[in-house]
């Protein structure tokens, strides 16, 4: 393993959920420093232990972790930020354009698991899946009980499509 001092300083801001398998794949290639493990607030973190804000090259973030332009006036030589969502609203994007720092997220990564999801919990709750199942745990015998047979996630959808490739 490479000394600490030659391997780039990455600081974790958050840190993502993610973290530890990150940690835990690249910890040989670059040095990480997680104000999370310290009582300081961010600003004495990073004077801490003779450490110069300077070396610090990449931040690494989560949306619970605005990057605001104070953040970013004291990691002065910051070229990279990355943020483990798909969203970039909790970083200063027109500070970063104006000193030249870089973007970068996990983009659509996930849309297609997130698409599939929605579908899923969509379709479960409109055939009441959760209240038959808590009903059947329950053993409720009194009364009758309606849970429909069939449910359509879009009624008419399909034959109305079928029609438009017919005319």
């Amino acid at each position: 393993m490479e000394d600490d001092d030659e391997r780039p300083e990455v600081i974790v801001l958050g840190p993502p959920t993610c973290f530890p398998i990150i940690e835990s794949l690249y910890s040989h290639k670059f040095h990480f420093l997680n104000p999370k493990t310290s009582s300081l607030p961010l600003h004495q973190f990073l004077t801490a232990d003779n450490r110069l804000p300077s070396s610090i090259r990449a931040v690494l973030c989560c949306t619970r972790s605005p990057i605001s332009g104070e953040v970013l006036q004291l990691l002065p030589s910051i070229a990279l930020v990355h943020t483990s969502s798909v969203g970039l609203n909790h970083i200063d994007l027109a500070e970063c354009r104006r000193r030249g720092i870089q973007v970068a997220s996990v983009g659509n990564l996930c849309a297609e698991d997130v698409a599939d999801m929605a579908v899923g919990l969509l379709i479960g709750v409109g055939a009441k899946i959760s209240a038959a199942s808590r009903q059947v745990r329950s053993r409720i015998q009194s009364g009758a009980v309606h849970f429909p047979t069939r449910f359509k996630v879009f009624p008419g959808l399909l034959s109305s499509i079928d029609k438009s490739h017919k005319g």
